[in-house]
């Protein structure tokens, strides 16, 4: 993003906290006053590793409790992110983009971090001792230490599951479609599009459909091994129609209902959990 679009950001932030608006974005963090090194360390770790490589914002000098605009020293920013980096073992979610903004007259500063390249994001204790250094994962706004399904779930870019849950709606979409027209006699219509799988075959051949759990890896594949039989099918009469083979392709899309939907909750409940 680019810095006029991260302070346009930043403004609809500030605005929302001052109209008393709870801010729901899980990509931002609203800090009143420069955290201390050792504490704001873990603290970004985990909001970089539950964000599974999009971007996060920081915005300092926001004090959402309270609804107000607090400001800081701008300045201090060099300084605190060169602290912060030395609390992480290899690298830190990099600061691509900072901006300074000025509302009612006090300062407030934008932090914009990659978290796509260096995960998982492992911090140094600083209790000393056993475990020398964490995983920290943000779950909402509190702070724990990641568990291995959420390490599994860093394997697996959050854009490509959601791609792959956009297509299942689309596929959704289309039998909806056929449901619509199942009781006419005109059958063409309605099987004139065919289901998607771009997505699917993407997963598969990244590898990241083997990074998901066995049972959201089985319905993710039942559903579509019912969409590509229907694909077979609806080619077939679109390339030489019949009455009863249409009538059979759209009960084979309409068959597709269940499974599909099931992939669908199958994939929300594992990128929730």
């Amino acid at each position: 993003m680019k810095p006029q679009e991260i302070e346009l950001w930043s403004r609809q932030i500030v605005e929302m906290v001052l109209n008393g608006q709870p801010v729901e974005d899980s990509r931002v963090e609203l800090k009143a006053i420069w955290l201390d090194a050792e504490k704001a360390a873990p603290r970004l770790a985990g909001h970089a590793n539950a964000s599974r490589g999009e971007s996060i914002l920081w915005l300092i000098g926001v004090d959402e409790r309270k609804g107000s605009v607090v400001g800081v020293d701008a300045t201090e920013k060099g300084n605190w992110y060169k602290a912060v980096e030395k609390c992480f073992d290899g690298f830190a979610p990099r600061l691509l983009v900072d901006v300074n903004l000025r509302v009612n007259g006090s300062a407030v500063v934008a932090l914009y971090f990659d978290t796509a390249l260096e995960a998982p994001y492992v911090t140094k204790s600083q209790a000393g001792g056993f475990p020398e250094y964490i995983v920290p994962w943000r779950r909402g706004t509190d702070l724990r230490a990641a568990r291995r399904q959420d390490l599994l779930s860093l394997l697996v870019p959050r854009h490509r599951l959601l791609s792959l849950r956009n297509e299942l709606e689309f596929n959704a979409l289309v039998v909806r479609k056929a449901e619509e027209g199942r009781q006419t006699t005109v059958y063409q219509r309605y099987i004139a599009c065919t289901f998607e799988t771009k997505q699917f075959d993407l997963a598969v051949e990244s590898g990241i459909l083997l990074q998901l759990d066995t049972a959201t890896r089985n319905e993710i594949q039942e559903a579509y091994w019912a969409v590509k039989s229907a694909n077979t099918k609806i080619v077939a009469v679109t390339r030489q129609p019949h009455t009863v083979e249409s009538n059979e392709a759209l009960i084979m899309i309409v068959n597709s209902k269940s499974p599909i939907e099931k992939a669908v909750k199958a994939i929300s409940t594992w990128d929730n959990e």
